[in-house]
């Protein structure tokens, strides 16, 4: 809730806990002066401590949001099974340089939970139709419950094979083998935060992590088998694509993201090749890979990873960064979706980081002529440089260009369609590898 004596402004309120520099964005209040909000975010800290620093702006569609105010909670007040619930002043640098004495006050509800409610809301997470082991099989090995088919896909250190149940040849997996070798220790203990990570997550468009067997010299994860293919892959072989298409495959993407940020997961690798085509006619769209996946509960964000194409600003620059970070890879992805050519275009990785670092791209003709105003400014509002200004997932999903021209799966409204050629020109330069 929140109090001010201006009227006539569009508030919303952006929240961060220092701890993990995790954040979130309240819808956007229209004309109002008191407007209340009453949703609720979920912050991945194990004990309480950091601090939460809310602040509140006014929107405007033509210039820089005009900052309201600002409070910073420390949050190491809060004790298991303690709720704060209290007004709070909102400190505003532009009024008092102008001499005004406007004042501001925002009302939050802190709260967190004991250790037994924390176990009872996971439980009570799980989704049912979530696959479970059955009772006889945890004693038995993987090629005891299930039989291994022919290679499907091959990692670094890994190999991916088709398989079925032995008691039921018609449920049929993925089953990724990777070899407990001294010399990939490293990459052991990522495997380990991946299975971890994949273990909290269940949702329609992000790949299933069934079961894992920790066998003496290998490793065996079960998975959802997906048969589609690499999106890109995927639209080159349709031969024709539209912005629908890609607005339809945005918001896919988009989900998933708003539920792994809602459940504290940063995915930080977001690019076409990790992202899968399923369903009959290959159009949900999966995310895969979570190799380079972080949960906030550990920490801040800090490690530069990521592919160049698709990284951050913040990330290349080396400083703390949040879930924002998969907002710039989405963007950037839809702008390759709209052109078949990425936004920071160089010959090499430094000049690709160099236009990144500007934020320097533009909507070349006649590449971007036929394309409509609503993409362009959706792409707009994501590719910034001040992460802050990032619209979140939630936002996303609800812009008017995915609103528009993404509707559910079963319309059979579509847009004409343009040549997926260029796409099909970046999707064979991209498997060349990274530019020298």
């Amino acid at each position: 809730m929140f109090s001010s004596d201006s009227s006539d402004v569009n508030p919303y309120c952006h929240l961060t806990c220092t701890f993990n520099k995790q954040r979130f964005k309240t819808k956007i209040q229209k004309k109002t002066q008191n407007p209340t909000w009453n949703e609720e975010f979920q912050f991945y800290v194990s004990a309480p401590q950091g601090e939460l620093i809310a602040k509140v702006y006014d929107r405007d569609r033509w210039k820089a949001d005009a900052p309201l105010g600002d409070v910073t909670i420390q949050l190491k007040r809060l004790e298991d099974g303690d709720a704060w619930e209290d007004w709070f002043d909102l400190d505003n640098e532009s009024k008092k340089k102008k001499g005004q004495n406007e004042k501001a006050q925002l009302k939050l509800k802190l709260y967190f939970p004991t250790e037994k409610e924390k176990e009872t809301d996971k439980k009570a997470s799980q989704p049912v139709d979530e696959p479970k082991l059955k009772e006889s099989d945890k004693k038995k090995t993987v090629n005891e419950v299930y039989e291994i088919g022919p290679e499907i896909g091959k990692g670094g250190f890994s190999v991916v094979h088709s398989a079925k149940r032995r008691d039921n040849p018609s449920e049929v997996v993925a089953i990724k083998i990777i070899d407990k070798n001294p010399e990939h220790e490293e990459e052991l203990q990522l495997l380990q935060r991946e299975i971890d990570i994949m273990r909290k997550l269940r949702h329609r468009n992000i790949i299933a992590l069934y079961d894992v067997y920790d066998e003496p010299e290998k490793i065996y994860l079960v998975m959802e088998l997906v048969t589609g293919g690499e999106l890109f892959d995927q639209i080159v072989s349709r031969g024709t694509y539209s912005e629908r298409d890609a607005a339809n495959t945005i918001r896919q993407i988009l989900e998933a993201v708003e539920y792994m940020h809602a459940n504290g997961i940063a995915h930080r690798d977001l690019k076409p090749e990790n992202l899968l085509c399923s369903g009959p006619n290959n159009e949900v769209i999966k995310v895969t890979d979570f190799g380079l996946s972080k949960d906030f509960a550990s920490g801040s964000l800090k490690t530069s990873c990521g592919t160049p194409d698709y990284v951050a600003p913040e990330v290349l620059k080396g400083q703390p960064y949040d879930n924002s970070v998969d907002i710039w890879s989405i963007g950037v992805i839809t702008y390759i979706l709209l052109c078949g050519f990425p936004p920071f275009y160089g010959t090499t990785d430094q000049q690709i980081f160099e236009k990144i670092l500007r934020g320097q791209y533009d909507f070349p003709s006649p590449d971007w002529d036929n394309i409509s105003t609503e993409a362009k400014q959706f792409i707009s509002s994501i590719l910034v440089l001040d992460y802050n200004q990032r619209p979140s997932a939630s936002e996303c999903i609800a812009n008017s260009w995915i609103q528009s021209k993404a509707p559910p799966p079963s319309s059979l409204n579509r847009l004409e369609s343009f040549t997926s050629g260029k796409i099909s020109d970046y999707n064979a330069n991209r498997k060349k590898g990274p530019p020298k």
